[in-house]
């Protein structure tokens, strides 16, 4: 049970009884306001969120916030949460103790808790971080399971004359970033609710207070431009900023990680607005609010009261000689000389930046198609690109490091192995350049420590293939009731696996085909997962992963493995290869000799770019089937998709052999290593057959069985032998124009003519024996059990310049009768 110390209670905070039922927004005047501050008054509000323990930014940190308090006689700093844990080495190699002295030094007055708060277990958080702390630890949404209040909702502080309320709410995807086992007996209500209901157990507190701030350790999903609403996908965000209570007079937010600073529309008072806010992480900006006491009784922001500091801009020489600058600076002075002799080892050298995945916000492609952060980077330890949705050379390496260690240490087993690495684990970047006297491309315990800093230790277990598919799908995020969420979490995988997906496709029905180690999965077959034991407890949302048998601790923590591998490996380089693939059939492409129908398959290729500093900017990515052609297309920004993307047309696919099954090699240009197979099944023609101009003389090619197939006219179906320049009326056009400038092998084809049916669906009729869908499950729609992975159902995108509507709609048709699905058994194939 949680007691509050006394200290807290001297501040006025209540602990309440309970959850209580949504509170309605109001435009109430608080029933316990204060009459102390009278009109005209100001407070400014500082806040920040998610500084993990930056303690190298520390300095420029510590200098804007007192020099924005110094022009503000009433003024409260306010955090909304994960003020440690995964942290900078300088805090973390001490337990994130000294980011809580500077914190202390600094007079935080409040903070929410976020779910980093949590890293170490609940007793951690209320035996040790909570008494180290001179501000309360607030989470107004967080309950044990009778009810009761796990942590102070609220608690009121002063800002100078000014009397604030702050009441603290952490994300309820808390239960998916921690050990289940730290949060064991917990519940993660709705954070709206929490504070909702919150402000009513203040006013029948009877407790005075002037202005109410709700400081959410929960944010928007993008970042906005000065003054302006942020981007966002996430609707607890858009449920914070219509339905917090309208006697909160500023939203503060966090975990996110995003910036924004705007004035949102109050609820239910036409007119009024009040400001909400996010600074980012690691102490890179101070959000600043500064309300005003009008003639009315409310409090409101002033003209420009709305705005982000960056911390960059701090003049330290001026800030030197202020008492809480100078207590601050010396708490990092002593940590950080504390940490350097230990952290100054080397552990290993790398031959380029290996980085995370760096979005268009802050990175960019240079002259050299080289892609380059878009400011210098002044502080190595605190930056860092960060886009959890894309896979990057950061995490590949660490997934090559955790396969690594196992079968160096014996290990592995007879399994093939697989590492798997979370993108949230990935707390920092490796720089090539020398932060300090190591010497360029030395990496130090303390980088390799930053890197990967909680500490957990390296598990293995057993899974199926089938498992590992679900795994692969539980990338797309799903909330504590199952329901999925607008979050991806791009895990990487080692090098030894490749896949395929479909991003447009519903949960759970993404993943289109995986190779381990070459060949296609087997899904009744054994696989091994090397990964942080935090993920085999359920961490991220990894049930699948959870459900793992002959689970095993290695004893080391993944920190000193990757030490170990970076050992081992002089010399790294970064990988920019990208082990999944997505794919659409924007056109399954059609033949029809009587109606005369002659339409190109067209493929969408996306997410082949690697985002980490230094990788090359792709160009065209090239599809080679073989004796069939090579086919190859521009690859670049699509302003419709909102994404890079290369819309491939299969030109001259008419003379594939009906039934073939052909191995797509699917590459990047320039090659930075991408290399995906997939396999994918010719058409069936609608009416008249394969064109004459294909022959009748030649076998079908490796992947069929051999056997030639019947295109229902007595034929067989050869690559053409003579190059006939056909209609190209059904073609599609690329993003940037149609490079259909490859020779393919046939010499005597119709060069636009085609009619496949992609492998997500098939317009002919059923097979005799029906058509049955199968789930990743290895279950089928009319419950025969089966080893197949269901891939049956193309993407809905439009096709580039074509008009595929009927297409679709006979596709869709044909869906809901259920017939005609294709299904991966051990390879896609017809079934």
């Amino acid at each position: 049970m949680f007691v509050p110390p006394v200290r807290r209670l001297a501040r006025g905070a209540s602990v309440g009884l309970g959850a209580a039922a949504l509170v309605v927004a109001t435009a109430m005047v608080p029933l316990g306001a204060a009459a102390a501050a009278e009109a005209g008054d100001e407070v400014n509000l500082l806040t920040f969120n998610d500084f993990h323990g930056a303690l190298g930014a520390g300095d420029a940190f510590a200098c804007t916030i007192t020099t924005a308090q110094e022009q503000h006689p009433n003024s409260a700093l306010l955090s909304a949460g994960d003020n440690v844990g995964g942290s900078a080495f300088a805090s973390a190699v001490a337990d994130d103790e000294p980011t809580i002295d500077f914190l202390n030094a600094l007079g935080v007055d409040a903070s929410a808790v976020g779910n980093h708060e949590f890293d170490k277990g609940q007793d951690d958080l209320a035996d040790r971080i909570s008494p180290r702390t001179d501000f309360p630890d607030l989470a107004a949404n967080v309950y044990h399971a009778d009810g009761r209040h796990a942590l102070e909702p609220y608690a009121i502080v002063e800002a100078g004359d000014v009397k604030v309320a702050v009441i603290g709410a952490v994300t309820t995807k808390t239960v998916g970033k921690v050990s289940p086992s730290a949060i064991e007996g917990l519940t993660f209500g709705n954070p709206v609710e929490g504070v909702n209901n919150a402000i009513d157990e203040l006013n029948e507190s009877g407790e005075e207070y002037d202005v109410i701030v709700a400081s959410y350790h929960e944010g928007a999903s993008g970042n906005g431009e000065p003054g302006s609403a942020p981007s966002n996908s996430d609707p607890i965000f858009d449920e914070i900023v219509a339905e917090t209570s309208s006697e909160v007079d500023a939203i503060f937010n966090g975990d996110s990680h995003q910036t924004y600073a705007f004035d949102a529309p109050m609820p239910g008072q036409d007119g009024e607005v009040r400001p909400v806010v996010q600074t980012g992480s690691s102490g890179a900006n101070i959000g600043s609010v500064t309300l005003a006491l009008g003639d009315d009784g409310d409090w409101d922001v002033i003209e420009g009261g709305t705005e982000l500091l960056p911390t960059e801009n701090a003049d330290l020489g001026a800030c030197a000689g202020n008492a809480t600058y100078d207590a601050a600076s010396r708490v990092i002075a002593d940590a950080i000389a504390e940490a350097e002799v230990l952290g100054a080892e080397q552990v290993g050298t790398i031959s380029d930046d290996i980085t995370t995945s760096w979005d268009s916000s802050v990175a960019e492609y240079d002259e050299n198609g080289i892609r380059q952060s878009r400011a210098p980077v002044t502080d190595q330890a605190t930056t860092k690109g960060d886009d959890r949705s894309r896979h990057s050379a950061a995490g590949s390496t660490l997934a090559d490091s955790m396969t690594w260690y196992l079968e160096d240490a014996g290990l592995d087993g007879e399994n093939e192995v697989i590492g798997w690495m979370n993108p949230g684990g990935i707390r920092a970047e490796l720089w090539d350049e020398a932060a300090g006297a190591e010497g360029d491309g030395v990496v130090t315990y303390a980088e390799a420590n930053s890197m990967v800093p909680f500490g957990n230790t390296l598990n293995s277990g057993e899974v199926t293939g089938a498992q590992f598919a679900q795994m692969l799908e539980e990338q797309w995020q799903r909330d504590d009731k199952g329901d999925p969420t607008s979050e991806f979490l791009a895990f990487s995988v080692s090098d030894n696996v490749e896949y395929v997906l479909d991003s447009t496709r519903e949960l759970d029905d993404h993943i289109v085909d995986i190779r381990v180690g070459g060949e296609p999965i087997d899904l009744d077959a054994t696989y091994t997962i090397v990964a942080a034991s935090f993920l085999f407890e359920g961490g991220d949302n990894m049930w699948a992963l959870s459900e793992a048998q002959n689970v095993s601790d290695s004893g080391v923590l993944d920190r000193d493995a990757f030490i170990q591998y970076l050992g081992a490996h002089e010399g790294l380089a970064p990988d920019y290869s990208q082990q999944q693939l997505d794919l659409q059939i924007l056109d399954g492409g059609e033949y029809d000799s009587e109606a005369g129908v002659d339409t190109d398959p067209v493929l969408r290729l996306a997410a082949l770019e690697s985002l980490s500093l230094g990788a090359p900017e792709i160009t065209s990515v090239s599809v080679d089937a073989g004796e069939y052609g090579t086919f190859e297309a521009p690859y670049g920004y699509l302003e419709d998709a909102g994404r890079y993307v290369g819309d491939v047309t299969l030109t001259d696919w008419l003379c594939v052999p009906e039934g073939t099954v052909v191995p797509l090699t699917i590459t990047a240009v320039p090659d930075e290593g991408t290399a995906i197979t997939y396999e994918l099944p010719s058409f069936t023609w609608t009416a008249g057959g394969a064109p004459e101009t294909c022959g009748d003389d030649t076998t079908p090619p490796p992947g069929d069985g051999g056997d030639d197939s019947d295109d229902g006219d007595g034929t067989t179906t050869p690559p053409s032998d003579e190059d006939d320049e056909g209609d190209e009326g059904g073609d599609t056009t690329p993003p940037a124009d149609d490079t259909d400038d490859t020779t393919p092998p046939a010499d005597d084809a119709d060069d636009a003519s085609d009619g496949t049916t992609p492998p997500a669906d098939d317009t002919t009729a059923p097979p005799a024996t029906g058509g049955s869908h199968t789930d990743a499950t290895g279950t089928d729609s009319a419950g025969t059990d089966s080893a197949d992975v269901r891939a049956d159902g193309p993407s809905n995108l439009a096709r580039t310049g074509a008009d595929v509507a009927p297409y679709v709609l006979a596709i869709g048709i044909i869906a809901l009768a259920g017939v005609g699905a294709l299904v991966l058994r051990r390879r896609l194939s017809r079934r």
